[in-house]
């Protein structure tokens, strides 16, 4: 019974990944090298990316737009770069000159996604649990993690602390390719979780 589990969930897994191929396969000719870039495959890389956000604040700061310019001339980019990619993609590398070793980069670009989103599901479902179970816990937790986000948002700058967010966003595919994340907060968060959870009992260890 667990290998035919096991067999259906790699088959949906299988499926899944074939389904998100086919959906961004106008945009593979800029999801290699960009992934390339944000796991950092050359070491002067974080410092490519660092220097975009970096420049790109810089123009938010010196013209100082409003909210409303901001997330207009944002849109207007997002959308430009989701109508044009898609057209010139295919004309940088056509179909004959895409090799299978593009293919399987491709694919394992794909699993980045499909494995960012099934971390999302696996905090939502912790979270879920933790409500129903220990509702007491679940709200100290929520209600101490805002009081402190409103607390670095009344001592820092808000545009700075703009900046550091999203550096850290764009930053976190390559800390996570070396494993930084790993290395460094491994501990805390197995720590977090006893606190929360309790530690696991022995029939809990047994299964």
């Amino acid at each position: 019974m667990r290998a035919l589990l096991g067999y259906l969930c790699s088959v949906k897994h299988n499926n899944e990944i074939n389904e998100l191929k086919k959906d961004l396969e106008g945009w593979r000719e800029v999801l290699l090298p960009l992934s390339r870039i944000l796991a950092w495959e050359k070491p002067y890389h974080p410092f490519i990316i660092l220097g975009v956000v970096t420049f790109l604040f810089a123009i938010v700061w010196y013209f100082e737009p409003s909210i409303l310019t901001t997330f207009s001339l944002l849109g207007f980019l997002f959308c430009l770069i989701d109508f044009l990619v898609p057209i010139i993609g295919p004309s940088l590398c056509s179909a004959e000159k895409w090799t299978g070793v593009q293919e399987q980069q491709y694919e394992q670009v794909c699993e980045r996604f499909m494995h960012a989103r099934d971390h999302f599901c696996h905090a939502k479902n912790m979270m879920g649990t933790l409500k129903a179970e220990k509702p007491k816990v679940y709200f100290i937790l929520v209600m101490g993690l805002l009081i402190l986000f409103a607390w670095l948002g009344y001592l820092v700058d808000n545009f700075f602390l703009t900046y550091i967010i999203v550096s850290m966003v764009v930053m976190l595919p390559g800390m996570r390719q070396h494993r930084i994340i790993q290395r460094y907060l491994h501990g805390v968060g197995v720590v977090l979780k006893r606190l929360i959870f309790g530690k696991p009992t022995k029939k809990a260890k047994a299964n």
